[in-house]
């Protein structure tokens, strides 16, 4: 138990801009903090191949349900086993579930834009989150945001424009659903701003799933209380509203094995992306959250035999370096 509080201890420091380990010299606690970053966002690329591929036999919903309450389970025992957690109280429960909600509607609409989409593409539009968080910052925090950041906003969503290609016969309305749910996880580092440290992580990611594990029950209740779907040539319903609205299937055991690993895989990097974060200066591993790009789009050639065409690598430098260049642009402000 002496083993574990030490861990708890470490993952509960909050270092100070003022510490030794943001000093250049200290490469090797930088190295730490870059590499659980990475390291986490291609365990976030994992889970999200699993689902995609499970995706094929089972309805969305479905799947992130049963992820959740593994998550729950895993969640329940570490808060109940750590020392430091003070059980399960929270201060701020009305924030705690409407981040939950926002992660629901995040989740959701990139998994069933991942039913349709390379994983590349949706990968790319996606990262246009740091841009919504950035421009939200200024109703919602009150945050000041200079003309070169916003420049960098607005050339950063032209690049998703760019991608989506609206207008054209290639124009798919499910290239719309990465960037809503862009817009919905830009909510959660809102409210994380707004809770601030008075909450510990894993209280915080708790009542996240509590309120994502109440919406996906629902939604499965709904579904099963209105009848089957029938075929429709219109590519919204059928390719979209007809996944939402299948009933649920029964997972045989390979692949029940597998929505377990996908919840296992999600704390692992949800943990890993909570200490990167912990260790080192938001500004430092922010530009690192690109990696999920690079990562998706090798999983989707590896195990889908996709590649991204020519909108998308363009759409995907663009976004990058204008995320990169808020980054640096919030930094030297501070």
């Amino acid at each position: 138990m002496r083993y574990l509080d030490r861990i708890v201890r470490h993952y509960q420091r909050i270092p100070s801009p003022n510490d030794d380990l943001f000093m250049p010299q200290n490469s090797a606690y930088r190295f730490s903090g870059i590499f659980y970053c990475l390291f986490g966002l291609l365990l976030f690329a994992i889970q999200d191949t699993i689902v995609k591929h499970l995706s094929a036999e089972y309805p969305v919903l479905q799947l992130l349900a049963l992820r959740t309450y593994v998550v729950l389970i895993a969640l329940t025992v570490l808060i109940v086993v750590m020392p430091g957690v003070s059980g399960f109280s929270t201060r701020q429960p009305g924030k705690l579930l409407i981040r939950g909600v926002a992660a629901f509607c995040a989740f959701t609409t990139y998994y069933l834009a991942l039913t349709k989409m390379p994983l590349a593409d949706a990968a790319t539009i996606y990262m246009t989150a740091p841009l919504f968080v950035t421009a939200l910052s200024v109703p919602f925090l009150g945050e000041k945001v200079g003309w070169h950041r916003w420049g960098a906003v607005i050339t950063g969503f032209m690049a998703a424009v760019f991608m989506i290609n609206p207008g054209s016969e290639v124009f798919s309305m499910v290239a719309i659903l990465p960037l809503f749910s862009a817009l919905a996880y830009a909510i959660i580092p809102i409210i994380n701003r707004n809770v601030g440290m008075s909450e510990h992580a894993l209280i915080i990611a708790f009542y996240a799933m509590i309120a994502y594990a109440a919406g996906a029950t629902l939604a499965a209740i709904a579904v099963h209380l209105t009848p089957a779907p029938v075929t429709s040539d219109n590519l919204l319903n059928a390719g979209l509203l007809d996944n939402l609205r299948q009933h649920w299937v029964r997972p045989d055991l390979p692949d029940s094995l597998l929505i377990a690993l996908s919840g296992g895989v999600f704390i692992v990097g949800l943990l890993c992306l909570t200490q990167a974060y912990r260790t080192l200066p938001v500004s430092v591993v922010a530009p690192f959250e690109y990696s999920y790009i690079l990562w998706g789009t090798l999983l989707g050639f590896i195990v889908f035999s996709e590649l991204p065409g020519m909108r998308t690598a363009i759409g995907a430098v663009v976004i990058v370096v204008s995320g990169c260049y808020i980054s640096w642009r919030a930094r030297t402000k501070t």
